[in-house]
This record gives C-alpha cells, structure tokens and sequence, in this order.
C-alpha cells in the first residue's frame, strides 16, 4: 500500500511541475500572504481521486476544496490527510521548498506518511513501526545538542502579532545554536529534522495536514514532536508543533515556547 501512495505522490509532483508557464489562477485566502492555486485544488482532485482507488473505504482530510475540517468519525477507520502542494508561496514563485503530502490515519492515529519533493525528487516516507526513508534509505534524527545544530521556524504570518512574537522566539533559539532558517514548508522542516539536516523545527500553528506526514516520519527516524507546551499532540486538527531531534529531546535544552504561546494568546 505505502508504494502505491507514494506513485500517487510522484505523480501528483508531476502536475505540480508541469504548472510553471501556465496560469496558476492565484486567490487569496484568510490571513496575511496565505495563497491557493488552481494547482492546490486540481492536485487534491487527483490524489483524492487515486488514493479512493487505494482506500475505498477511507475519509478525506484536505486543504483546500472544503475539506479541511476534522469531522466526528473522522477518528474511526481509515482517513487520509493531504497537503496539495505544502510551501504555496514558495511554489508561485518557483522557489524550492513544495512538497505533496499525504498521511494516512487509522483510527485516529498516524499509521503511513509521505511527502514528495518534487523539484529535488526526495522520497520520505514511513509506516507506523518500521523506521523512516529517504529514496528508499533509512534515516535517522540527529543526535546533535541544540549548541551543535541548525533550526528551523516557520514565521506564523498569518497575523502580525503571531510573527511578532514568533520571531521573539527564534531570536532566542538563535542564540543557541549554528542558526535558525525558514523554508516555507512544514513538511519539509519535519522531513529535514527526520533525516538529521536540522535539530528541529519550531511553528505556533499549523493545519493537521501540514504535519501529519511529516509528524510520523519524524517520530520513526526517533525524533518527537509535542505542543508549544510539551503535550502529546490530539492528531484532530490545528496545533502548535515543536519538533527536536532524538540528540535535542534527550538534551531537553529547547526555551520554553509555551510562555511565547501564551503572550500570543493574550494579545488575540
């Protein structure tokens, strides 16, 4: 089953590569520089279409095309959750980091995971319990303290008082490590932290889609991934997400990014 959702996944990359030099009918959605394309929903389409083919009997979670709400019953069986095309922004001006992602949950729980980049053609993928891959190699998090490695944030940009903030943090992780970097796309942060590129990745809110994959990958490379405050993650829907490696986890020297949560909370 997990190659067949990754040819899916290559294909959908396909698509989405073959869109530069066409129109890509860019909107606007809620928030600030928070875009979709005709390419978001036509790949969505595609995937929804392939993985029923996969999964008859499986529900759908998704950015865009209204269906991005965790419904009741959506913990019971099979349900995938997917992320057209993660890094939106990055993908209209033909900047690399996009992926296509796609997680597979059974009963509530994350059971599958990939995520496909298709400019540089990485594979990432993991099933519940069988390590993690990158083009068909196992990969590891790093066992690097927060001293010793490079972070990586997302800018929460979505409100003015959530970057501010956000940005409050990163100077702080800043200070203690090589460097704090932004790609775009939260799947990719989760991927280049399983794979033992990055120490972590950091961001105060993100859709069930933009981790689900990634989140797992992670988790089997022996990475973890909470809350801002520490907490096992619902798998429901959004969420603040703080992912470290298995060497920053053990070190338990991450600042406390809840405190950072909460002033961003105060000021809504």
């Amino acid at each position: 089953m997990i190659e067949k959702i990754e040819r899916a996944a290559r294909e959908a990359g396909s698509i989405i590569l073959a869109a530069h030099g066409e129109d890509l009918h860019i909107e606007n959605k809620e928030g600030r520089a928070n875009f979709v394309t005709l390419y978001d929903k036509k790949v969505q389409d595609f995937l929804t279409t392939r993985l029923k083919e996969i999964l008859p009997d499986a529900k759908f979670l998704g950015e865009e095309n209204g269906m991005d709400a965790f419904l009741p019953g959506d913990d019971e069986g099979w349900l995938f959750v997917i992320d057209p095309i993660d890094g939106t922004t990055n993908f209209i001006h033909n900047l690399h980091p996009y992926v296509t992602s796609i997680g597979l949950m059974k009963d509530g729980v994350p059971y599958a995971g990939v995520v496909y980049a298709p400019v540089t053609d990485q594979m990432f993928c993991a099933v519940r319990g069988q390590g993690a891959y990158e083009n068909g190699r196992r990969i590891h998090s790093s066992g690097a303290p927060l001293s010793d490695s490079v972070m990586l944030s997302g800018s929460a940009g979505f409100s003015m008082q959530a970057y501010q903030i956000a940005q409050e943090l990163t100077r702080e992780v800043q200070g203690r490590c090589h460097g704090v970097r932004s790609t775009g796309s939260a799947e990719y942060n989760l991927c280049m932290t399983a794979s033992g590129r990055s120490g972590g990745y950091f961001e105060m809110r993100l859709g069930l889609w933009d981790f689900a994959a990634g989140g797992l990958i992670l988790e089997e490379a022996g990475g973890r991934m909470t809350d801002y405050y520490g907490k096992p993650l619902s798998w429901r829907g959004p969420s603040s997400v703080l992912a470290v490696s298995e060497g920053i986890a053990r070190e338990g020297a991450f600042p406390d990014a809840g405190a950072y949560l909460d002033r961003w909370k105060a000021k809504e």
